[in-house]
């Protein structure tokens, strides 16, 4: 995996180092979650590693599933793609504007606090992630499809 380039907050550095270190071992990560049981069509994930300074989740993901629109409230995420192709939307603005940006292995994604967005496996094979937040992941609201054009 790449490492990511220095943060400017607490959290952005607190979840990028435990990015790192987590993600160094992506192939022992990737046999994990192949081990998970996945429904036909969804997701399946399992808590790393948690703290009082923040916590990790590897997610699988099969060919069509999605998270729907939501954030991480006052969390800061960093999002690996360890195996498959992930897309991410997200509403980039208050006119509602989404942008879509498919990640591939080895991609990250960094969340900030606050973003709305809606992450698919739009791939024919497995995905898997590995998402880290900072503080922990303690809240996450979620968004009805049609709201993306209201913010």
């Amino acid at each position: 995996m790449r490492r990511l380039a220095p943060a400017r907050t607490r959290n952005n550095k607190v979840a990028a180092r435990l990015f790192d270190e987590l993600s160094a071992d992506a192939d022992a990560l990737v046999m994990r979650a192949r081990a998970l049981s996945l429904p036909p069509s969804g997701r399946a994930w399992v808590r790393v590693t948690e703290s009082d300074a923040a916590d990790a989740w590897l997610i699988a993901w099969m060919p069509g599933s999605a998270t729907g629109w939501h954030d991480h409230g006052e969390s800061h995420g960093v999002v690996g793609v360890l195996a498959g192709t992930l897309t991410e939307r997200s509403w980039t603005g208050s006119h509602g504007a989404v942008r879509a940006r498919v990640s591939s292995r080895r991609s990250t994604i960094v969340v900030p606090p606050g973003r709305r967005h809606d992450v698919a496996n739009t791939g024919s094979d497995l995905a898997v992630s590995l998402h880290v937040y900072a503080p922990r992941l303690a809240q996450m609201n979620f968004y009805p499809e049609r709201a993306a054009v209201f913010f």
